[in-house]
């Protein structure tokens, strides 16, 4: 007689649980994450009051600090010049063209996102790309919202424009707003900026900006002209939007799997047990029928 053995149900819910995918669980930048400022092979170039919460970083010299301050864990902290650098940089390349692989959800015909409210997803501009007032990103009020901007060409924002985040639980806590320009970056005066700028040249701060969470990382220089106050560790702990994304074994970016939580194995191993007993049992029972 053929024997049959059979898991508990808490069992496969169990695994059906732990195999469920969890976008919050990884992030994209490496060690390019460690920066609130990154040039690559270009100068970080500050000249006013700012107030940067993060690492600041340059392969090859950083300027203006003081009168600039910079805060990494609740203390003072000084520059980063070549070393760590080296490596964050091919880890901002390697970001950078892993976004740009990803399959779009819509391919954007104007340029403007001013005015507009976008759901989690992935946005193409075939070239630049603006800002002139107020662009809404509506997390729809899933757990994990993730956010991708493919842009072709720069990135430009006027005066006084903003980025809000909204419907997002845990004040976007897990969330994930990346902004990928092949090639310049540049923030108007007095923008409300929001997520992780990346730019394949250069990014330019025009002064009296405010990041409510996020980084700016370019492959070659940074410049601050006026004061702004920047943190990348996010003003309502949303961990600076790097969320939401990770790379999968051929090296593309994807969304996150779930990475089962330690408490997890402490329910799964008793579970085991007693599903090995129970199959046991099973056996028994049916040789004494056969």
């Amino acid at each position: 007689m053929k024997i049959q053995f059979f898991l508990p149900l808490p069992i496969v819910a169990l695994a059906v649980l732990l195999g469920l995918p969890n976008r919050g669980s990884a992030q994209i930048l490496l060690t390019a994450d460690n920066f609130a400022l990154l040039g690559g092979t270009g100068s970080v170039v500050n000249t006013g009051s700012t107030l940067i919460t993060g690492n600041v970083g340059s392969s090859t010299s950083v300027t203006g600090f003081p009168p600039g301050i910079i805060t990494v864990n609740g203390s003072p902290a000084l520059p980063i010049t070549g070393g760590p650098t080296t490596q964050a940089e091919l880890d901002l390349i390697k970001a950078e063209n892993g976004l740009a692989g990803m399959a779009s959800t819509a391919t954007k015909t104007g340029t403007d996102l001013g005015g507009t409210t976008l759901l989690p997803g992935v946005y193409t501009y075939a070239a630049a790309a603006s800002l002139n007032g107020v662009l809404t990103l509506d997390g729809n009020n899933q757990s994990n919202p993730v956010w991708v901007f493919q842009i072709g060409t720069s990135l430009t924002t006027s005066s006084s424009s903003g980025v809000i985040l909204i419907n997002a639980p845990g004040s976007g806590s897990s969330a994930g707003i990346y902004w990928d320009a092949q090639s310049a970056i540049t923030i108007g005066a007095g923008s409300t900026i929001l997520g992780n700028y990346l730019a394949g040249t250069s990014i330019s701060l025009l002064g009296n900006d405010n990041g409510m969470g996020g980084r700016f990382l370019a492959q070659s220089a940074v410049s601050i002209s006026s004061a702004s106050n920047l943190n990348s560790t996010g003003d309502t702990g949303a961990d600076g939007y790097d969320h939401g994304l990770t790379y999968n074994g051929s090296g593309q970016v994807v969304p996150s799997v779930a990475v089962p939580e330690p408490a997890a194995f402490l329910w799964l191993a008793p579970l085991g047990a007693m599903g090995f007993a129970l199959s046991r049992r099973r056996s028994v029972t049916n040789k004494s029928v056969a």
